[in-house]
């Protein structure tokens, strides 16, 4: 089941108390309302009710769908630099609910589950566009990779985002948002031909390296390489 609990917080804007309903489980296959919520942006989105300025909870939930093989550990974005402590908390969550430490039914179920720790919305809508389109995570990390390499002047601590696969055949594209590291930067859209992924997974042996580095844990992202850690 979707689970949550009481949180209390002061407006940032009129500085007045407020509750929301904080989420810490959301499962999919029950409620796939929620994972609509999560990819049209408005899951955890409320407003103020003393002043109707609108505010968003950062994630920390677990997320689980099934039916998709996806069981995901979120945690708000700027606790990224904590990625390898939270990765072993995740780790061991997983463990104790479908892995080694769980009964044989669940364990059963887990191991149909990709397990994956990400940070901020914009960690987890990604993971759940990529599971549409198809497209194996790590494979699309390594895709990001190859780009920031022809991107001289990407600042540290800016990030790519899949948010969305189109087109078909040789007009695929994938679409990734350039995400400043200043919460009041430009986001810039990049859509970039599939068959650069493509290509990726084609040539294993030439991104062997840099996979295992990629998904040596739960954080499969190309800030595993650049943060924390």
């Amino acid at each position: 089941m979707s689970l949550y609990h009481p949180v209390n917080l002061n407006c940032p804007h009129c500085g007045k108390a407020l509750e929301f309903s904080a989420s810490v489980s959301v499962n999919a296959d029950r409620a796939p309302e929620l994972r609509e919520a999560i990819l049209d942006g408005s899951f955890q989105r409320e407003s103020c009710p003393h002043c109707g300025t609108g505010l968003r909870l950062d994630p920390q939930l677990n997320y689980l769908d099934v039916g998709r093989g996806q069981w995901v550990a979120a945690y708000p974005a700027a606790w990224i630099d904590r990625w390898a402590e939270l990765e072993t908390a995740a780790q061991q969550a997983f463990d104790k609910a479908f892995g080694a430490q769980a009964g044989a039914a669940a364990s059963e179920i887990g191991a149909e589950l990709k397990p994956r720790l990400v940070f901020g919305w914009g960690g987890l809508r990604e993971k759940l566009v990529a599971a549409d389109a198809g497209l194996d995570d790590i494979g699309l990390e390594l895709t990001k990779i190859a780009l920031m390499r022809g991107m001289d002047d990407l600042p540290p601590g800016q990030e790519l985002r899949l948010i969305q696969a189109a087109g078909e055949g040789d007009d695929a594209a994938l679409v990734l948002l350039l995400v400043p590291d200043d919460a009041d930067g430009e986001l810039e859209e990049l859509s970039v031909p599939r068959a650069i992924y493509d290509e990726i997974l084609a040539e294993p042996e030439d991104w062997q390296p840099l996979r295992e580095q990629v998904s040596a844990g739960l954080f499969v992202d190309v800030l595993r390489l650049t943060r924390g850690g």
